[in-house]
């Protein structure tokens, strides 16, 4: 489905699946500067840092107004909006004023963009996992470390895997976190019927495959594996494997300035499972389209036994369990009928040695420096609120994101929502999964992302839905990457 303009979709509120190649034109964006990552617990000012005015809400002679930029849908939204009733509330200091501005990520972002040369921007602003670089480069983001410097914030409960992915250059950059991961969902029941282990999940690619080979063999379903091609499930699989998209440590030591994906055995060899499983009639390749769910449709209609996705998707997922499956949130209307038999797990994201290596996905909030210091200050607050036991306990249980803060998992009401429910239990996993991330191979630091993915879906495209080989697959987004690099380091898209 090599396009031209691909769009992006959530399910849920998972993960972004993909940047469109809407321009990024950031103000003063060039370059990236990049860097290894780091612990962001320093009680001393980190150096050349922007000032967070901690101290300007004591100053405020009246409430300040804190508005919140987002796309957050269905449970999520509702969740963020409920817990800021809370929080205006509980205090009367600072209002927060939850907006959702867009209804994707993609359109969020083109709103920032067009934002920042105006500098008619919020004071919080819900990116995503992929923004990292971008925002650094904005110039218009109170890194999270000047503010953990200034209030003598304690970082030490937070998970260090999710600190040390958003540090750049020593400085941690979002004021809070909703960590997310992707779990490999089956049907129980076309395991039985194949002879599998119905408590066993795949835990490699290799075993996938065998699972896929043995329910084709058993005529259950015709082509088992169902698989929307979702640049992020393709970054987890690479960084699982240790296998860099672009130089330079992946853009952690120093700007990301080349495309990293041919010449390196574990892309090809991901690459090459796609393409083997594809030909040998075992996939049901799903296109990247805005609105589509047709990977869950097959799983619930059961015509597919086995998918990748999302830990957001998680009580989505479970929701087939109950009779329908409620898409009114990204657009889609609730489709209802017999689910009768249905029995679905959940495991680990399969990899091509071990199971469980991925990266960081999920949102991430930042600071603007655009407003006054009092809101600034106000926002500051806020985020530190989002980001204690309460919300973010209420976070997982209502909204599937994962604990930012490591105590999150050891509450009464996270044990209980982790045992007494599939997607508590699945999400326990995921939750496993983002603590465990390799901290010397977190996943990439890239400033025109969204053109990465763009390029990543391109690839798989063509390989899957057209005749291009892995090796011409690759061949390609590395020629895409190389350009969109190209152009960030020359000041912009």
């Amino acid at each position: 489905m090599a396009t031209g303009r691909d769009r992006r979709v959530r399910f849920g509120r998972g993960f972004v699946v993909l940047g469109g190649t809407t321009a990024l034109l950031l103000a003063a964006c060039g370059s990236g500067g990049g860097g290894s990552s780091s612990s962001a617990s320093s009680s001393s000012p980190s150096p050349a840092l922007p000032t967070c005015p901690v101290a300007a809400l004591d100053q405020a002679g009246s409430p300040v107004n804190v508005v919140v930029w987002h796309s957050l849908v269905a449970k999520q939204n509702d969740t963020l909006r409920a817990l800021a009733d809370e929080y205006n509330a509980g205090q009367s200091r600072v209002h927060v004023q939850i907006e959702n501005v867009a209804a994707t990520d993609e359109e969020l972002m083109r709103k920032f963009t067009a934002a920042v040369p105006s500098r008619q921007l919020p004071a919080l602003f819900v990116g995503n996992d992929t923004e990292t670089q971008a925002m650094v480069d904005s110039q218009v983001v109170v890194p999270a470390q000047s503010c953990i410097d200034a209030d003598h914030y304690d970082m030490s409960g937070f998970a260090k895997t999710v600190v040390d992915y958003y540090t750049v250059d020593g400085a941690l950059w979002p004021v809070s976190a909703n960590p997310g991961s992707a779990l490999v969902y089956y049907n129980k029941n076309h395991f039985r019927r194949a002879g599998l282990d119905p408590e066993q999940p795949p835990r490699t690619l290799a075993e996938l495959r065998a699972d896929a080979e043995k329910i084709k063999a058993a005529g259950i379903v015709d082509k088992p594996f169902v698989h929307e091609l979702a640049s992020f499930k393709t970054e987890f699989l690479l960084t699982g494997a240790h296998a860099p998209i672009v130089n330079n440590d992946n853009g952690r030591q120093g700007a990301a300035s080349a495309a990293a994906l041919q010449g390196n055995d574990a892309t090809l060899g991901v690459f090459r499972w796609f393409d083997q499983m594809n030909t040998d009639g075992l996939m049901q390749p799903i296109p990247v389209a805005e609105g589509q769910f047709d990977q869950y449709l097959a799983m619930a209609n059961q015509t597919a036994s086995i998918a990748i996705e999302s830990s957001g998707s998680a009580t989505s997922i479970q929701a087939f369990l109950g009779g329908s499956l409620d898409v009114s949130g990204v657009g889609g209307d609730v489709v209802t009928g017999s689910v009768s038999g249905l029995d679905f797990g959940a495991g680990a994201l399969p990899g091509l040695d071990e199971p469980g290596r991925t990266q960081m996905g999920g949102p991430a909030w930042y600071l603007m420096s655009t407003t006054a210091p009092e809101v600034q200050a106000g926002a500051w607050d806020f985020a530190k609120f989002m980001n204690g036991e309460h919300a973010q306990t209420r976070m997982l249980i209502e909204g599937s994101y994962l604990p930012y803060r490591t105590a999150v998992s050891a509450t009464p009401e996270a044990q209980a929502f982790y045992a007494g429910s599939l997607a508590g239990s699945w999400l326990k996993i995921a939750d496993r999964q983002v603590q465990t991330i390799d901290p010397e191979f977190p996943g990439p630091l890239i400033g025109p992302y969204y053109e990465t993915r763009v390029a990543l879906v391109d690839a798989l495209s063509r390989m899957l839905l057209g005749a291009a080989s892995p090796d011409d697959a690759i061949a390609g987004a590395q020629r895409d990457i190389d350009h969109a690099l190209d152009q960030y380091g020359q000041g912009g898209f």
